[in-house]
């Protein structure tokens, strides 16, 4: 447990340090975001009704652009095989480099849903539960995503394949967030919707469990 929180601190605190692949996704993710609410038009039932799906497809695009930090700098800093060398198993590795895929996500679902409200009037009254479902969707993109980056760490081009891998598997968890976040921007009870819920926490336990189970034989490979 030291380690992977050591290893996620490590990450974390060089990429807030740098800045740059942070702040010019946000950037680049307002900027899609005030697109789409201009071609959404100005009347308010309208914008809300699409702001879950604006939300989670920019969501989205942040997790496929973030995907390549979890082990970019490792390659360039060549200390991938120090990591390797480290006694013990791997999947610690894996679940460090989650962990810190996890809280770029937050971050960045934080600074998109406040953004989502203001352009898209998505009503916040549940602020909670959409929380949760942030929580519950950026698990499983990280999940995915820190797979496919520390399989494609050492390839060329890894920038290109990594979100054409990664788009398949993670449909599931953004239709369960989007169809969860609609019913709440709706006003439908939480009690109608806790099956969305439910389904994004058993993608969740699966993507995580297969993903730490397969991760030391693709580090191996």
């Amino acid at each position: 447990m030291q380690r992977i929180f050591w290893l996620a601190w490590r990450d974390l605190t060089l990429e807030l340090r740098g800045r740059t692949g942070l702040l010019s996704a946000v950037f680049f993710l307002a900027v899609m975001l005030l697109i789409l609410a201009m071609a959404f038009g100005p009347a308010p039932q309208d914008l809300r009704k699409a702001a879950p799906g604006a939300f989670w497809v920019a969501l989205a695009f942040a997790g496929s652009l973030l995907a390549g930090r979890a082990f970019g700098l490792e390659v360039e800093d060549g200390t991938l095989d120090d990591l390797l060398l480290t006694p013990g198993g791997r999947e610690w590795i894996y679940f460090g480099k989650l962990l810190f895929q996890l809280a770029l996500l937050v971050l960045v679902g934080l600074a998109l849903l406040g953004l989502t409200a203001g352009l898209f009037y998505l009503p916040l009254q549940q602020a909670g539960w959409l929380l949760a479902a942030l929580l519950l969707g950026a698990l499983g993109y990280a999940a995915i995503s820190t797979f496919y980056a520390g399989m494609l760490a050492r390839l060329r081009g890894r920038e290109v394949l990594l979100p054409l891998l990664l788009f398949p598997l993670v449909v599931p968890v953004v239709l369960a967030a989007v169809r969860f976040t609609q019913g709440l921007a709706e006003g439908l009870p939480v009690a109608e919707l806790l099956d969305w819920l439910r389904l994004l926490l058993v993608f969740d336990a699966i993507y995580v469990t297969v993903c730490a189970m397969l991760f030391p034989l693709i580090l191996e490979g």
